[in-house]
């Protein structure tokens, strides 16, 4: 049987690895030591593609990781049911989909596999309902969690897209701007 050639490259060009500087500030930020220290210079570096990612520049990449780690923070914390919000839920696609990096992951911060549920909110009006009442509930312990909202001033520029979830907390989204 004939087989696939793969990676023959022998001179990648890899993202530097995420720096002891980098885990503190997270930590400093609410994040769980053990979830600052997971490196996503990979997902970075696919997100700030053109083609196959998002084309975020570094800036915004260091916003969402900071806003997913913090998403992992409060999965770790209170378990199931955390509504991410458009942001956290844009760079957890990106980490699942390097699925050794993810199921390694997993198991290292929760000890098992959390899965992704996409549907949730889509399947008729009392689902909706428990959606939104999931994600305002998800706010007001983030805010505990971390002293400050789900949405800060940096996230108003709509870099990140506000479709679905994300215009419950975007601040430019609300009836004042």
């Amino acid at each position: 049987m004939q087989t696939a050639t793969i990676h023959l490259a022998k001179k990648l060009v890899l993202p530097a690895k995420i720096s002891n500087i980098r885990i503190q500030e997270l930590i400093a930020k609410g994040v769980h030591q053990k979830i600052a220290a997971l490196d996503f210079s990979m997902i970075k570096m696919k997100l700030q593609e053109q083609d196959e990612g998002l084309d975020w520049d570094l800036n915004q990449c260091e916003s969402a990781e900071l806003e997913y780690k913090r998403y992992l923070t409060m999965c770790l914390k209170f378990g199931k049911g955390i509504v991410p919000n458009k942001i956290m839920d844009q760079f957890w696609h990106f980490h699942i989909l390097d699925t050794r990096a993810y199921v390694q992951h997993c198991d290292e911060v929760f000890g098992h596999y959390m899965h992704h549920y996409p549907y949730f909110g889509m399947r008729g009006d009392e689902d909706a309902t428990d959606l939104k009442t999931s994600f305002y509930s998800c706010q007001d312990m983030y805010q505990s969690l971390f002293n400050e909202p789900m949405a800060r001033d940096e996230h108003t520029d709509c870099w990140h897209d506000c479709e679905n979830r994300c215009w419950h907390a975007c601040p430019s989204m609300s009836p004042d701007n």
